[in-house]
């Protein structure tokens, strides 16, 4: 009778954890689906010549931290020469890299050493030497520089590029992200219309598959790796609705490494990105001395909505749901593995720092809902949905598993899983028309014909029998290094944008 009940509490509680987890994430398809459509439409009228010529427009900065990144860096950076905007400075940061970093990009872009003014604002790793471009380089370009440093991670990087920047906005990029050529302008008309926004993050869209020609996307298409495209649904519903949604409720946790736009006084302000190095008094007493994280990118926004709320402001931390930024995501199972692990790891870091924050009304939609939400669903939500499986072949072997039960498991488990992934996909699909002469309409994303969409779907039922379980193990995984105190990315090995293709001297995508 005990062993019954326990049997029954069990099931009860795994059906009440799938149909809540599930739900919610209908309630940000919902809450997203307005912001989505308003998006598309707005975009169509948005006159960016208005951020292009206004004198209130201030130069940006863009730090791109480099580890490695010798197959990538030069496509990469010749992206951000062709960005529209009216006065960029483009700060390549080298994290004391093993290949040629340096070197191919010196060459390329004809460095030699300089001085610079160095304010150093926030504590970093070592600086071994500056250097500047003295190619001729487009007129909106105010100066390409190279900062040549010691090993210190990621954040390290980009607080060493906010201590060498000159412009009161920053950029943070991944050398291996390209950015639309207008990103910074619809991003910043944002910006222009409510000054209050300190941050600004964007979708983030997956470059595999994609062709790549001088720096930008020439025809966007649905990866042909499966691995890969089981990504580029995750990302779908992550960023056109998940964040989305939670930038409605001005509940928003991450801005993705990959793409983000910062006013730079309110980051060194709250202390510059987490660090060991870091001496700010602000960053002591909201996380510990010779604090770190790997997830750098989540730890910072969380810093600043605490800052934000601490101090009774009225800044804000803005999403755009379209596509802004293209990136590289891993194509095999070990890397995909080792990004998971370390997400999970950063996840559970920036809960621990910030813990205070979590079911507390202090801090509004943040600590009521966001935070609680990532904690019981992101951090806790492995191991019980492991747990959940586990209960299947267990109830089965010990004759207690009813029909029933099997029934409603495949449904708020599955059925509505799956349902969530095609909405996502539909949603970001679905044509609207913005204007008379617009027969075809546009879409969120760029799907090229009903085939790559048809395959978004298909995979997106597919992923429930394997993939997902797969990022689920690899998550736990996480969970156990952060418990045994692991550190460190795990970088993923990466393909690289473009190769040479033999006999045409084009520079092709190859990933």
């Amino acid at each position: 009778m005990i062993l019954e009940n326990l049997y029954k509490t069990m099931e009860y509680l795994f059906l009440a954890y799938f149909f809540s987890y599930n739900t919610i994430n209908l309630f940000f398809i919902v809450l997203s689906f307005y912001e989505v459509r308003r998006r598309v439409v707005s975009r169509r009228f948005e006159d960016l010549d208005v951020a292009m010529t206004s004198p209130f427009t201030p130069p940006l900065s863009i730090v791109v931290p480099a580890y490695n990144e010798e197959k990538s860096i030069v496509e990469s950076v010749r992206s951000l020469l062709n960005l529209q905007f009216p006065g960029i400075e483009i700060v390549i940061v080298n994290d004391g890299s093993s290949d040629s970093t340096v070197e191919v990009v010196r060459k390329a872009f004809n460095m030699k050493r300089i001085d610079i003014d160095y304010l150093d604002h926030i504590t970093t790793a070592s600086v071994k030497g500056y250097y500047e471009s003295k190619s001729d380089l487009p007129e909106h370009i105010l100066r390409l520089i190279l900062i040549d440093k010691e090993n210190g991670g990621k954040a390290d990087s980009l607080n060493a590029g906010i201590n060498a920047s000159h412009c009161p906005y920053f950029v943070s990029i991944d050398a291996d992200s390209i950015i639309d050529e207008d990103a910074l302008l619809h991003a910043f008309r944002m910006a222009l219309d409510n000054r209050n926004i300190v941050a600004i993050g964007g979708q983030i869209a997956v470059v595999n598959g994609c062709d790549v020609r001088d720096g930008k996307i020439r025809s966007k298409k649905v990866p042909k790796d499966r691995l890969a495209i089981f990504q580029m649904l995750e990302y779908i519903r992550a960023f056109t609705l998940g964040r989305a949604g939670l930038a409605r409720l001005d509940a928003l946790l991450i801005i993705s490494g990959a793409f983000g736009i910062f006013r730079k006084d309110f980051v060194v302000k709250v202390g510059g990105y987490l660090t060991q190095r870091l001496t700010s008094k602000i960053a002591y007493e909201y996380t510990a001395p010779n604090a770190e994280t790997v997830c750098e990118d989540m730890e910072i926004i969380v810093r600043m909505h605490r800052y934000i709320k601490e101090k009774g402001l009225t800044n804000k931390i803005a999403f755009a749901p379209h596509p802004l930024c293209w990136t590289e995501v891993p194509e095999s199972i070990v890397s995909l593995w080792k990004q998971r692990d370390r997400w999970q790891r950063g996840l559970i870091e920036t809960m621990y720092y910030h813990r205070k924050m979590i079911f507390n009304k202090r801090y509004g939609n943040i600590g009521f809902f966001a935070l609680p939400y990532y904690f019981l669903f992101e951090l806790l939500g492995a191991p019980i949905e492991l747990l959940g499986y586990l209960t299947l072949p267990l109830l089965f072997y010990m004759d207690n598993l009813s029909y029933s039960y099997l029934f409603m498991f495949l449904m708020v488990a599955v059925a509505y899983g799956i349902l969530l992934s095609v909405a996502s996909v539909v949603i970001s699909a679905w044509p609207q028309k913005v204007g008379r002469t617009d027969n075809h309409g546009r879409s969120l994303l760029h799907f090229n014909n009903n085939h790559e969409i048809l395959t978004l779907i298909f995979y997106g039922i597919l992923e429930n029998f394997g993939y997902r379980q797969f990022i689920l193990l690899s998550r736990i995984n996480g969970i156990i290094n952060y418990l045994r105190g692991k550190k460190g990315w795990s970088k993923f090995k990466r393909k690289g944008f473009y190769s040479r293709e033999r006999g045409t001297g084009k520079n092709v995508v190859k990933v």
